[in-house]
């Protein structure tokens, strides 16, 4: 008899351990695929962008690998490992985009008088290091970390850390709805709370 799927609720904040989220991939559950993949969505989309792919190349990339990811769930034998599998997988798909897009760019140049803006925007093939490694893997476990905490401390956070514009204090407070001078002592309060989280596995 088939074991019913398990299903695991969207919010990522009861953080169910990889291995329960692949074990009910495999049974099918589609809410914890939606999971799965939106807990490491950003760890993907950092490699390909930190190899100066273009956003549509790196959506190619972020595709291939999660099509990757789901045919070889069932073979995963160390789900605790799967962000370790995740940057092998999609650094090796980054070095097959660059290495496509560096042919493309050879047979042009020989129709082309000057395609060095376009050499320019290629991906660099160099292989990942260690210590790149290592720092997509603790990045991804702050990103577990802050989407653990509350909603205040996850908005706030987000506001003061990940926005690409720099957000005023009366902005965040207005947004938030609290008061300007009670952002400091929150902020301290929620990064205590991510240094907690955090402890042991950084």
């Amino acid at each position: 008899m088939k074991r019913k799927a398990k299903t695991l609720p969207v919010d990522d904040r009861s953080k169910p351990p990889d291995a329960d989220l692949v074990a009910a991939c495999i049974e099918k559950d589609s809410l914890s695929w939606e999971r799965l993949i939106g807990r490491y969505q950003r760890l993907i989309y950092s490699i390909p962008i930190r190899a100066r792919l273009s956003t549509e190349d790196a959506a190619d990339v972020f595709q291939t690998v999660c099509l990757k990811l789901l045919e070889s769930l069932p073979s995963l034998r160390q789900a605790e490992k799967l962000s370790s599998w995740l940057i092998t997988t999609t650094t090796r798909e980054t070095w097959r985009v660059s290495a496509a897009r560096k042919r493309s760019s050879r047979m042009l140049s020989e129709n082309a008088d000057d395609n060095s803006e376009l050499i320019a925007g290629v991906a660099d093939g160099r292989p990942i290091a260690d210590e790149q490694r290592i720092a997509l893997e603790q990045e991804q476990l702050v990103r577990e970390g802050v989407a653990a905490l509350s909603d205040r401390c996850r908005e706030l956070i987000t506001f003061l850390f990940y926005l690409k514009e720099e957000t005023s204090y009366a902005e965040i407070a207005r947004r938030l709805n609290m008061p300007v001078s009670s952002i400091g002592p929150t902020r301290a309060r929620c990064l205590e709370r991510l240094k907690k989280a955090l402890e042991g596995r950084i």
